[in-house]
Protein backbone atom coordinates (compact mmCIF):
# COMPACT_ATOMS: atom_id res chain seq x y z
CA UNK A 1 0.00 0.00 0.00
CA UNK A 2 2.76 2.41 0.80
CA UNK A 3 4.54 1.79 -2.18
CA UNK A 4 1.10 2.44 -4.43
CA UNK A 5 0.84 5.90 -2.28
CA UNK A 6 4.91 7.12 -2.85
CA UNK A 7 3.88 5.91 -6.99
CA UNK A 8 0.99 8.38 -7.25
CA UNK A 9 2.77 10.78 -4.85
CA UNK A 10 5.81 10.74 -7.64
CA UNK A 11 3.18 10.74 -10.77
CA UNK A 12 1.29 13.72 -9.81
CA UNK A 13 4.89 15.71 -8.82
CA UNK A 14 5.72 14.79 -12.28
CA UNK A 15 2.91 15.87 -13.87
CA UNK A 16 2.61 19.23 -11.98
CA UNK A 17 5.41 20.72 -14.32
CA UNK A 18 3.56 19.40 -17.46
CA UNK A 19 2.40 21.25 -19.84
CA UNK A 20 -1.19 20.78 -21.77
CA UNK A 21 -0.88 21.48 -25.52
CA UNK A 22 -3.59 24.33 -25.03
CA UNK A 23 -1.42 26.01 -22.33
CA UNK A 24 1.49 25.81 -24.59
CA UNK A 25 0.21 27.44 -27.67
CA UNK A 26 -0.87 30.60 -24.91
CA UNK A 27 2.06 31.05 -23.53
CA UNK A 28 4.43 30.94 -27.08
CA UNK A 29 1.57 32.71 -27.81
CA UNK A 30 0.69 31.25 -31.16
CA UNK A 31 -2.31 29.99 -32.88
CA UNK A 32 -2.97 26.30 -33.25
CA UNK A 33 -4.74 24.40 -36.31
CA UNK A 34 -5.76 20.83 -35.59
CA UNK A 35 -4.55 18.40 -38.68
CA UNK A 36 -7.82 17.32 -39.90
CA UNK A 37 -7.63 13.75 -41.33
CA UNK A 38 -11.29 13.86 -42.24
CA UNK A 39 -10.39 16.63 -44.38
CA UNK A 40 -7.40 15.56 -46.18
CA UNK A 41 -7.22 15.07 -49.31
CA UNK A 42 -4.33 12.43 -48.73
CA UNK A 43 -4.22 8.84 -48.94
CA UNK A 44 -6.12 7.49 -45.49
CA UNK A 45 -2.89 5.75 -44.39
CA UNK A 46 -0.39 8.80 -45.68
CA UNK A 47 -2.84 11.46 -43.91
CA UNK A 48 -2.39 9.28 -41.19
CA UNK A 49 1.56 9.05 -40.93
CA UNK A 50 1.77 12.74 -41.75
CA UNK A 51 -1.07 13.51 -38.47
CA UNK A 52 1.76 11.23 -36.58
CA UNK A 53 4.43 13.84 -37.74
CA UNK A 54 2.71 16.57 -36.38
CA UNK A 55 1.41 15.03 -33.48
CA UNK A 56 5.19 14.47 -32.24
CA UNK A 57 5.90 17.75 -33.28
CA UNK A 58 3.50 19.51 -31.13
CA UNK A 59 4.47 17.01 -28.03
CA UNK A 60 8.50 18.42 -29.13
CA UNK A 61 6.69 22.03 -28.63
CA UNK A 62 4.74 21.44 -25.44
CA UNK A 63 8.22 20.49 -23.90
CA UNK A 64 9.95 23.09 -25.16
CA UNK A 65 7.66 25.07 -23.87
CA UNK A 66 7.50 23.98 -20.14
CA UNK A 67 11.31 24.00 -20.05
CA UNK A 68 11.49 27.63 -20.99
CA UNK A 69 8.59 28.84 -18.45
CA UNK A 70 9.65 25.68 -15.95
CA UNK A 71 13.00 24.88 -16.51
CA UNK A 72 15.28 21.93 -18.23
CA UNK A 73 15.90 20.07 -15.33
CA UNK A 74 12.42 20.57 -12.99
CA UNK A 75 10.27 19.38 -16.43
CA UNK A 76 12.77 16.27 -16.96
CA UNK A 77 12.72 17.77 -20.38
CA UNK A 78 15.89 15.39 -21.63
CA UNK A 79 14.10 12.11 -20.76
CA UNK A 80 10.96 13.29 -22.45
CA UNK A 81 12.67 14.81 -25.23
CA UNK A 82 14.78 11.83 -25.89
CA UNK A 83 11.51 9.55 -26.35
CA UNK A 84 9.90 12.34 -28.45
CA UNK A 85 12.88 11.78 -30.87
CA UNK A 86 13.22 7.89 -30.43
CA UNK A 87 9.38 7.83 -31.93
CA UNK A 88 10.25 10.40 -34.10
CA UNK A 89 13.09 7.72 -35.53
CA UNK A 90 10.88 5.36 -35.69
CA UNK A 91 8.13 7.05 -37.12
CA UNK A 92 7.22 5.51 -40.71
CA UNK A 93 6.46 7.55 -43.42
CA UNK A 94 6.04 7.88 -47.02
CA UNK A 95 9.51 8.43 -49.10
CA UNK A 96 8.47 12.07 -49.70
CA UNK A 97 7.74 12.93 -46.41
CA UNK A 98 11.86 11.32 -44.98
CA UNK A 99 13.05 14.81 -45.91
CA UNK A 100 10.44 16.90 -43.68
CA UNK A 101 10.95 14.07 -40.74
CA UNK A 102 14.43 14.59 -40.71
CA UNK A 103 14.39 18.17 -40.88
CA UNK A 104 12.03 17.90 -37.35
CA UNK A 105 14.34 15.65 -36.33
CA UNK A 106 17.34 17.78 -36.66
CA UNK A 107 15.35 20.59 -35.25
CA UNK A 108 14.19 18.62 -31.94
CA UNK A 109 18.09 17.60 -31.64
CA UNK A 110 19.30 21.29 -31.46
CA UNK A 111 16.27 22.27 -29.27
CA UNK A 112 17.90 19.44 -27.19
CA UNK A 113 21.62 20.96 -27.50
CA UNK A 114 20.19 24.17 -26.42
CA UNK A 115 19.15 23.11 -23.05
CA UNK A 116 22.14 20.85 -22.46
CA UNK A 117 23.70 24.32 -22.44
CA UNK A 118 20.88 26.88 -20.78
CA UNK A 119 23.16 26.68 -17.62
CA UNK A 120 26.25 27.15 -19.02
CA UNK A 121 27.71 31.18 -18.59
CA UNK A 122 29.98 32.88 -21.17
CA UNK A 123 30.02 34.22 -24.56
CA UNK A 124 30.50 31.01 -26.05
CA UNK A 125 27.80 29.51 -24.48
CA UNK A 126 25.41 32.08 -25.63
CA UNK A 127 26.90 32.48 -28.95
CA UNK A 128 26.44 28.07 -29.28
CA UNK A 129 22.89 28.57 -28.14
CA UNK A 130 21.86 31.32 -30.93
CA UNK A 131 23.43 28.83 -33.17
CA UNK A 132 21.38 25.98 -32.60
CA UNK A 133 18.42 28.15 -32.49
CA UNK A 134 19.05 29.43 -36.00
CA UNK A 135 19.60 26.37 -36.85
CA UNK A 136 16.81 24.33 -35.48
CA UNK A 137 14.82 27.53 -37.11
CA UNK A 138 15.97 26.94 -40.91
CA UNK A 139 15.16 23.52 -40.31
CA UNK A 140 11.61 23.62 -39.60
CA UNK A 141 11.10 26.38 -42.61
CA UNK A 142 12.53 23.51 -44.67
CA UNK A 143 10.04 21.25 -43.09
CA UNK A 144 7.19 23.04 -44.12
CA UNK A 145 8.27 24.07 -47.24
CA UNK A 146 8.63 20.05 -47.87
CA UNK A 147 5.18 19.87 -46.93
CA UNK A 148 3.86 22.54 -48.60
CA UNK A 149 5.85 21.40 -52.02
CA UNK A 150 5.14 18.10 -51.60
CA UNK A 151 1.11 18.26 -50.44
CA UNK A 152 0.50 21.47 -53.32
CA UNK A 153 -3.41 19.71 -53.25
CA UNK A 154 -4.13 19.78 -49.43
CA UNK A 155 -7.02 21.43 -48.21
CA UNK A 156 -6.45 24.99 -46.80
CA UNK A 157 -7.04 24.32 -43.51
CA UNK A 158 -4.62 21.29 -43.21
CA UNK A 159 -1.97 23.65 -45.11
CA UNK A 160 -2.54 25.93 -42.22
CA UNK A 161 -1.64 23.07 -39.86
CA UNK A 162 1.29 22.12 -41.31
CA UNK A 163 2.46 26.11 -40.78
CA UNK A 164 0.92 26.25 -37.07
CA UNK A 165 2.75 23.34 -35.77
CA UNK A 166 6.19 23.57 -37.14
CA UNK A 167 5.78 27.58 -36.54
CA UNK A 168 5.15 26.66 -32.49
CA UNK A 169 7.64 24.26 -32.83
CA UNK A 170 10.18 27.04 -33.35
CA UNK A 171 11.62 28.71 -31.26
CA UNK A 172 11.62 31.92 -33.30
Amino acid sequence: MRQVLLVLLLLSCASSYALEVDQAYRLIPHQRTVFELHQSNLPATEAQQVAKLLSLAEKAMVERVDAMVNGAEKTGYLSRIDDILWQLEQLRVPEQVQATRDHVIQAVQQHRAFFELQNVTGNQAEASRQQLVQASSRHLRSAHQELMQTYPEETKHNQQAFFDYLCALDFI
